[in-house]
């Protein structure tokens, strides 16, 4: 009887591809001398003339965009400060400037955290925090009884005084 079974297929042998060219590349033969390590360094620690944002520019904006709106949103935070101050009676120079320069960085786009702490400290000056509400939890209509009585009974005392 003829084996009617075909022997399975070898799947072919995996190869392993080296670095691709890699005598031909420039930094890696430089790298094998003494002066080329050097010059290699040298470029490395080479001050950049164009080395990205500007410190103080938020991304999205060229030094150049942001500068007018910055001098923008002073103008209007020396505007803010001035009702402000006719309004909550402030005197102190030195309030109005921290007060100023908050106003002025929570106007500006672009820094989150800084325009959320900014925020966070021009309502803190301007606005008192709500009291807190004292709830009391009457827990047996008895009480609740009670504490009806002792108000009419204050009540009536009053009045008749």
């Amino acid at each position: 009887m003829p084996d009617l079974k075909k022997s399975r297929a070898k799947s072919p042998s995996k190869t392993v591809y080296p670095q691709k060219a890699p005598k031909n590349n420039y930094f890696s033969t430089l790298m094998e001398t003494e002066e080329g390590r050097a010059l290699r360094k040298s470029w490395s620690n080479k001050k950049k003339i164009n080395g990205g944002r500007p410190r103080g520019v938020p991304d999205g904006y060229r030094k150049e965009q942001i500068e007018p709106i910055r001098a923008e949103a002073k103008k209007e935070a020396e505007r803010l400060v001035n009702i402000m101050a006719d309004k909550f009676n402030i005197e102190d120079e030195y309030s109005k400037q921290a007060l100023q320069t908050a106003v002025e960085v929570m106007n500006v786009v672009g820094e989150t955290r800084e325009r959320l702490a900014a925020a966070r400290l021009v309502l803190d000056f301007t606005k008192q925090k709500p009291a807190s509400k004292n709830e009391v939890a009457l827990t047996k209509a008895e009480d609740f009884l009670a504490s009806l009585v002792t108000e009419e009974n204050d009540g009536s005392t009053t009045k008749e005084d």
